[in-house]
């Protein structure tokens, strides 16, 4: 008995060897890509001039919003002084965290990576020093 392979048979087998490369294609092996190290966020010795103030003037001061000129809210933080009013009641931690809801969430561009934050929290904590 001879078999032939007619044109729909062609067709199906085509598509059942496109099918299983397909599936074997999806595999993805890449445990770095998966599974990424955790990067370490280190919030000790925590110094308003080298971790806090340039996190300020990089989302607070260059977007034009708390500086002397008009400040948004009333809240000027171009100054030490400025951002230590701040703190009291949680205003300045709880605004970067994006618990106070709304346009109070800071900055308003999108939330700070969440080692950021930890440092901004850190310094508080530590009696938030001039330093």
């Amino acid at each position: 008995m001879v078999h032939r392979i007619t044109k729909t048979g062609l067709y199906t087998a085509s598509l059942l060897i496109l099918f299983s490369f397909m599936l074997s294609a999806c595999y993805y092996d890449k445990a770095d890509k998966l599974y990424p190290v955790a990067v370490s966020c280190d919030t000790a010795n925590m110094r308003y001039s080298t971790h806090v103030a340039p996190l300020i003037t990089i989302n607070c001061l260059n977007l034009g919003c708390h500086t002397s000129g008009n400040p948004s809210g009333g809240i000027n933080l171009q100054s030490y002084a400025n951002v230590m009013a701040v703190i009291p009641g949680d205003k300045l931690i709880n605004a970067l965290q994006y618990k106070t809801g709304g346009s109070k969430n800071m900055p308003p561009t999108g939330k700070l990576s969440a080692c950021d934050v930890s440092k901004v929290d850190a310094w508080i904590k530590r009696g938030y020093p001039n330093n």
